[in-house]
């Protein structure tokens, strides 16, 4: 081994260990609290209380519950964090309960600036006890890991907690100049890979002291997260849980093969300088023939499939910022579709990657023709110099609507490039034949020379400097997989799609 050779093996080692060190900072950064936090979330439960001083409790009552966490101030990795918890008894619509509390949190350690107690739950939470000041219980707590558990198909760890003789009386304003001290317990369910807390249950007792004697009770309750809120926090913790794993697992397992095909490569070309002709035509057939060695084509495919869908994330989450700077109430529900359909497109592309050998099933609903459409010109680059003509009337079928919009997503990047810096147009037509949908997409490009024809739904076959040579083979395993099939003519070029309007149950899984 020459000097040479010994360099260069040397410098391509430690680039691939600088480039997962980076790698691996990015994702730290990732994981840390973000600059924009916040957490919104509802619990319902039954209250008594004090009417006055000398009264007795009241009769029992529902009370709803609005915990809202959010960031009012940044110092380098130190958060401001306000804490509002705001009851009302929802048949008159009284506040029963109103407390807000400022936080100073290290977005690092999830911790309490001012002590070495948690303020959230950090990720990869362990099977351990863990000291907190948690915004719901108003003191110093421990939280003690109880059991494994599972919640909606996710694995949460469950922790407990008691607390004695904590001060509440400024939550009591009804009652100036009055201690009153609060007993209780909490329960609380946590995804371990996020830290992200699922569902939460709390009981107190509060009541006067006087001289350090117990007086009469205050209020008498207990609470837990409502089922709506519930069920968004298992769908984050879900999506933010298959973020982690590709950004923990899958991503690194990709660099670290491409980086060790590419430096298997210069070795070898070094070793055999004299038979370079050869050694690059086999190294081109094994990418053909393996499917570890497509890896280095995939990973650009990946990067271009998870722009759109992470640009919608941005935007939709700025849209929530830009409404909560503005002091505008965010509705949620206008976002977390968006937010949910976004993310389902980013798994789509890793479950491509990860179950590329693998048969996954069609989820299969009824959708609509013109929105699969109008949401893959969204998520596809379109010129302006480029006029997309959609079908007259829509259509129904039942499909996997992520599926398909990867589909017509690519037809459409392919017409892109086919017409492109000219003036041009992509024409898509669509009618019902013999229980059939027959969608055809037509651009005004130079059109496919005769002998790529018959190539282009080939894996790995492209005429693009940049193309992985899988996105035509993509579409036709998307299609016939839906029961249907593909066929092209040129010129010009007409890509048209026959799908069957409702598939039969035992079709072919992509």
């Amino acid at each position: 081994m020459n000097f040479s050779y010994k360099s260069k093996f040397v410098v391509g080692f430690f680039i691939i260990i600088s480039v997962i060190g980076i790698y691996e900072l990015s994702v730290y950064e990732i994981k840390k609290l973000p600059l924009t936090y916040e957490l919104i979330s509802e619990h319902e439960g039954e209250d008594r209380i004090l009417e006055s001083i000398d009264g007795k409790l009241s009769d029992t009552f529902l009370i709803r519950e609005t915990l809202r966490q959010y960031v009012v101030n940044v110092n380098n990795d130190i958060l401001e964090i306000k804490a509002t918890i705001v009851g009302i008894d929802p048949t008159t619509n009284n506040v029963v309960f109103n407390n807000e509390q400022i936080f100073f949190v290290d977005r690092n350690t999830r911790k309490h600036a001012q002590s070495n107690e948690y303020f959230a739950f950090p990720p990869n939470v362990q099977k351990q006890n863990y000291e907190f000041f948690h915004p719901m219980i108003f003191t110093s707590a421990t939280f003690v890991f109880e059991k494994t558990n599972k919640i909606d198909d996710l694995e949460v760890y469950d922790f407990s907690c008691k607390y004695t003789g904590t001060d509440v009386s400024l939550a009591f304003p009804q009652f100036p100049s009055k201690k009153i001290l609060s007993d209780g317990k909490c329960m609380v369910s946590v995804e371990p890979m996020t830290g992200m807390v699922v569902t939460f249950s709390k009981e107190w007792d509060d009541y006067f002291v006087d001289n350090g004697i117990r007086g009469a009770q205050v209020e008498l309750g207990g609470k837990h997260t409502t089922d709506y809120s519930e069920s968004i926090l298992v769908d984050g913790a879900k999506s933010a849980k298959s973020l982690y794993y590709f950004f923990d697992v899958v991503l690194p397992i990709l660099i670290s093969i491409i980086g060790i095909i590419v430096l298997l490569v210069v070795i070898l070309f070094e070793k055999t300088k004299n038979q370079t002709k050869l050694i690059i035509q086999a190294h081109h057939d094994l990418i053909k023939k393996e499917k570890l060695s497509t890896i280095g084509e995939l990973t650009s495919r990946i990067s271009h499939d998870l722009r759109n869908p992470l640009g919608l994330i941005k935007l939709t989450v700025d849209s929530i910022e830009s409404r909560i700077n503005k002091k505008l109430d965010p509705k949620l529900d206008e976002y977390i579709p968006i937010l949910n359909d976004a993310i389902s497109r980013i798994n789509h592309q890793i479950n491509q990657v990860l179950g590329f050998v693998k048969t996954t099933s069609l989820d299969l609903k009824l959708v609509s023709l013109l929105q699969m459409l109008h949401e893959s010109i969204t998520n596809t680059n379109v010129p302006k110099n480029i006029k997309v003509i959609l079908p007259k009337h829509d259509f129904s079928l039942m499909a996997s609507k992520i599926s398909l919009e990867a589909a017509f997503g690519n037809l459409l990047s392919n017409s892109v490039d086919a017409i492109g810096h000219n003036n041009g147009s992509i024409t898509i037509r669509a009618k019902n034949e013999k229980n059939n949908l027959i969608i055809e997409f037509e651009d005004s490009g130079e059109g496919i020379s005769k002998e790529n024809l018959d190539k282009i739904f080939e894996p790995l076959f492209t005429t693009k400097q940049q193309g992985t040579g899988l996105g035509l083979a993509s579409v036709k395993s998307i299609i016939e997989a839906h029961g249907g099939m593909i066929t092209v003519t040129s010129p010009p070029t007409i890509f048209t799609l026959t799908l069957p309007e409702n598939p039969k149950s035992d079709i072919s899984p992509i």
